[in-house]
């Protein structure tokens, strides 16, 4: 739990599903208020609000609250800090830039400029987006935590926009944590495999063995959500770092 006299607040965006509703959950259980930030997944969000209030209610009072904004939406996602603040009566501590999206595989030739500014739009100006307006309210002592990839680090094929999007992620953390040092530290995690449960392998497991990861597994959502936690709550002198949770794949190619 957070070990001031109130009750910390972190903002995930993304939180409806999968690694987000993760993240969201594992701050609940951490005793964190939660901004459950959600763009199309009404019913998810709201479901982990519920179970987060629920959690609050047997232990220290934390609560969360839905948040619907478009991340391409500068005044969208304004309006969605502007509630947060309201709800809990104080800024986020903690902004977890989880959003974002995963197209289907397309060779060069497919790429269209539309699709190519979807991806850019969602996983990297969303990200800048909040971190901007995070940035202008964040208490001192803030922290910005980067969703990025395994596929920022290296190139898959047909992935294109994704890898190129991802990799920009991980420029923006560094550039953010030297712009916005001393008040905020900007991190970023880059998830490798991660097998969601009663998920179909849609996503960057699909694409890895577990067999030629040193560890032998897949990640799961909670190898994601403890990185995220230490960087939430480690020593602020900790600052534009990338750290890669992919069970030492990358390293041992």
């Amino acid at each position: 739990m957070p070990s001031n006299d109130r009750l910390k607040t972190v903002f995930i965006t993304g939180a409806g599903k999968r690694l987000g509703r993760a993240m969201a959950l594992y701050f609940g259980k951490m005793g964190w208020n939660v901004g459950v930030h959600f763009s199309s997944s009404y019913d998810g969000a709201n479901q982990v609000v519920k179970m987060i209030d629920q959690i609050g209610e047997i232990t220290n009072g934390q609560r969360g609250i839905a948040l619907r904004a478009d991340v391409r939406s500068k005044a969208q996602l304004e309006s969605a800090f502007d509630a947060c603040t309201r709800h809990f009566g104080a800024p986020p501590d903690v902004l977890v830039n989880n959003a974002g999206i995963f197209p289907p595989p397309a060779p060069i030739s497919k790429i269209t400029r539309a699709s190519w500014d979807e991806v850019f739009s969602v996983n990297v100006a969303g990200e800048f987006v909040a971190a901007q307006l995070f940035s202008a309210i964040a208490p001192e002592n803030a922290r910005i935590i980067n969703i990025s990839s395994l596929g920022g680090l290296e190139v898959w094929n047909n992935r294109l926009p994704y890898n190129v999007s991802k990799s920009a992620v991980i420029h923006l953390t560094k550039a953010l944590a030297r712009e916005l040092a001393p008040k905020i530290s900007v991190n970023c995690i880059c998830p490798g495999a991660i097998s969601m449960p009663n998920e179909p392998s849609v996503s960057d497991a699909s694409m890895i063995a577990p067999a030629r990861i040193p560890m032998q597994r897949h990640g799961s959502a909670e190898d994601v959500c403890e990185a995220v936690y230490f960087f939430a709550t480690c020593t602020q002198y900790i600052t534009g770092q990338i750290l890669t949770v992919d069970g030492g794949y990358h390293d041992a190619r």
